[in-house]
């Protein structure tokens, strides 16, 4: 063999060498999916791209999330049960939706359950979210953390309602997976279950005089110009959850787990920090329009909450105990 020969042999195998290992330098990246309702713009969802952006520079781009907005990969419901089976990897979702797999959440968020926002931080931050949150486990879904949902109220189309008395023959569309639809009845209004894309065609068409939504999401989602009235009654605090595919979560390593668990909770917070100037942002955009915005006052607020109190009655034994540890968190003054 002549030196000339050996030296293009010797050249082959150095390339060959290369391509065998030249992948060594680079990580190797993967791709997932997160799926979220509202559009990019909804605070929800930048703390969703936080979290996307925050995972992919501590991995150092080896795992990428990819979110998708506006209910692209489904509504709540079916981003959910595509979740359970891996066929998406994230979702950010309403308690309600969630509480269909694991009912102790629909005990989070029962109406006039909560005394403050501080109180509800004090729930979910404690042992009393954790254990509730980890009753997903068995249902395929790992939670990672909440994100503050506000407080929701009443909008309509006709006429701002300022009294129970109001309530009586309204029809208010809302989710089927969601308690409200028990509820509303209970104030002698109609409950009529909708999905939420439909809930603005039902508006507009008259085949619901209002709804029930948080403030930035009444903007967000473009409602405000459909059903000019709200109420501030703030009949419930919410909190939405952001679950992982149990499926996908067992195929990252206990570190990766750690890094991701991490950027959640950062994602939450700073959700939950810029959500109040959210709410005046949203508040502010809809007065301008020409919204009327209607306080509840105390003595009526007490008429609601006195008219829901048999729901509290028909919980499980396990969501009562959700919301004896719930009451014992209360603000004491």
């Amino acid at each position: 063999m002549n030196k000339r020969f050996r030296c293009v042999i010797a050249g082959w195998l150095l390339l060959m060498l290369c391509a065998c290992t030249g992948g060594t330098d680079e990580p190797h990246i993967r791709y997932y999916r997160l799926a979220s309702g509202q559009s990019e713009n909804y605070l929800a969802n930048q703390a969703c791209q936080r979290f996307c952006d925050m995972v992919r520079r501590e991995t150092d781009g080896a795992i990428q999330i990819l979110p998708s907005f506006d209910n692209e990969l489904g509504t709540d419901a079916s981003a959910l049960e595509q979740c359970v089976y891996g066929g998406i990897d994230f979702v950010r979702t309403p308690i309600s939706s969630a509480a269909a797999y694991a009912p102790q959440l629909a005990a989070l968020q029962l109406p006039y359950e909560y005394t403050s926002d501080k109180h509800l931080f004090r729930v979910l931050d404690g042992a009393v979210g954790q254990q509730v949150m980890a009753s997903l486990k068995d249902k395929g879904l790992t939670g990672l953390s909440y994100f503050y949902a506000g407080y929701r109220c009443f909008f309509t189309t006709g006429k701002a309602i300022t009294s129970l008395d109001d309530m009586k023959d309204l029809r208010l569309g809302t989710e089927d997976s969601s308690q409200m639809k028990q509820v509303i009845p209970m104030w002698g209004a109609e409950a009529v279950t909708l999905p939420p894309d439909e809930i603005a065609l039902a508006l507009r068409t008259g085949r619901i005089d209002g709804a029930e939504s948080t403030l930035p999401a009444y903007v967000d989602s473009g409602y405000y110009q459909l059903a000019p009235y709200w109420t501030y009654d703030r009949h419930s605090y919410n909190a939405d959850v952001l679950v992982a595919s149990s499926e996908t979560w067992e195929t990252f390593s206990q570190e990766e787990q750690t890094i991701i668990e991490r950027c959640a909770a950062e994602a939450a917070s700073w959700q939950r920090d810029h959500w109040q100037s959210a709410e005046v942002r949203a508040m502010l955009h809809a007065s301008r329009s020409g919204c009327y915005m209607a306080l509840l006052d105390e003595e009526q607020a007490e008429k609601f909450r006195a008219a829901v109190q048999p729901i509290y009655e028909h919980l499980s034994d396990a969501q009562k105990e959700v919301v004896q540890a719930v009451q014992a968190l209360a603000d004491s003054d």
